[in-house]
């Protein structure tokens, strides 16, 4: 592993060595920016088809930063669709239930309205009264949804301005090399945090925090005896980057680790391990890669598994962070135990980081500073921010150009 300064400066030239203004952290004007050029117009994962796997299944998604809650359903013909989830009569929710299965179709609470699973109003309570109603003018507002693999995007556009083909276009064909296949939804979090949603993302598009941070618990897995934390590897790929970890130098498992390690793969034990290439299959960076598919989706592949984060913005100062974990099915107790405590030991980094970035929020406003700083390992941190003001710059001058 090489230790040559700036390494990822000099390959990246096109990338800022510039200190970062705070403002774009705290900011009510730029997270109203943000909305617009970003979550208003660019694909955005909302879920798993894991998560709804037969023929009227269905999900909630609640997207706070644009004022909406969506309803993604698996159709009779195996489409996955997403609709507003607003009854066209007075606006009351057709799914009411954050997931289940809807028989065909959802009907109103309220008063009773059906539609079918393509969102058609295909019945109207006590219709003699709605002489202005059309049923084929009132189904469900449906938004752009597509699939990749098992990853459910939306796009909140009326027109998308590229497909989801062309959005992921950058990083798919070396993502899909990972067989996302034979696995399982194991385990989830979900944490509410008073962040920016940048500066969640970018505690997660670094190790080079885990050696400090996570002094007794990540550390061991990535532990590199009497030198500094350096990536296996690094890459920009349009919006999007991967980070490796390098494998450690040593790697020795809690007694408890040890155990569960007899009876399968976790997160930890993953973490430590080196991967080797083979054939056409996914050439690891690192011993664990980590997958950053703009603006706030987080792919994590290790050996024998893979988690995601998605990272949700509701203000300049709160964000949602939800984590899922995907796992082989478990056969025995033994393999549960596995699972079991592969939760526990993401669980407790997870909390480190959470505790780190609301102190950060929080000093963050104080007005001490004007800037923060990114250093050569952070640059995919820096490639966050750079995408994102690159996405404001389009969005607003083509406005102005319209106007």
């Amino acid at each position: 592993m090489t230790d040559a300064p700036r390494r990822f400066m000099k390959r990246y030239p096109e990338e800022s060595q510039e200190p970062i203004p705070i403002e774009r952290y705290t900011s009510e004007d730029y997270f109203k920016k943000e909305r617009d050029a970003v979550f208003r117009r660019k694909w955005l994962n909302v879920g798993n088809t894991l998560q709804a796997p037969n023929p009227g299944d269905y999900f909630i998604v609640d997207l706070d930063i644009l004022e909406t809650s969506l309803v993604v359903i698996h159709g009779k013909d195996g489409i996955f669709r997403a609709f507003h989830n607003m009854c066209s009569h007075r606006g009351a929710p057709v799914a009411w239930d954050k997931k289940g299965n809807c028989k065909g179709y959802l009907a109103c609470r309220f008063h009773g309205w059906v539609y079918d699973l393509t969102g058609k109003l295909v019945q109207v309570t006590d219709a003699e009264n709605f002489p202005s109603v059309k049923k084929e003018e009132n189904g469900l507002a449906q938004v752009h949804c597509d699939v990749w693999k098992s990853f459910i995007f939306i796009n909140m556009a009326p027109t998308p301005e590229e497909t989801l083909t062309e959005h992921l276009a950058p990083v798919s064909d070396d993502i899909g090399r990972f067989d996302f296949e034979g696995f399982t939804p194991a385990f989830s979090y979900r944490i509410d945090e008073n962040v920016n949603w940048k500066t969640l993302q970018e505690a997660q598009l670094e190790g080079w925090h885990l050696p400090y941070l996570h002094e007794k618990t990540l550390a061991r897995a990535v532990k590199i005896d009497g030198r500094q934390y350096r990536h296996a590897g690094i890459e920009l790929h349009g919006l999007h980057g991967v980070l490796g970890s390098p494998p450690p130098d040593t790697h020795e498992l809690s007694p408890t680790a040890a155990l569960a390690s007899q009876f399968g793969t976790g997160t930890m034990q993953a973490f430590g391990s080196k991967s080797e290439t083979s054939g056409d299959g996914y050439r690891f960076r690192g011993s664990f890669d980590f997958w950053h598919i703009f603006p706030n989706l987080f792919v994590g592949l290790l050996n024998g598994l893979y988690f995601t984060f998605n990272i949700w913005p509701v203000a300049v100062d709160r964000s949602v962070w939800e984590i899922k974990g995907y796992y082989p099915p478990v056969k025995n107790a033994g393999e549960l135990f596995a699972r079991e405590y592969s939760k526990v030991s993401l669980r407790d980094p997870m909390m480190e980081d959470c505790y780190t970035h609301e102190l950060i929020c929080a000093q963050l406003k104080s007005g001490a500073k004007d800037h923060i700083h990114f250093q050569d390992e952070e640059i995919l941190a820096r490639h966050l921010g750079s995408g994102v003001e690159a996405c404001i710059n389009e969005h607003f001058s083509s406005q102005s150009r319209l106007s």
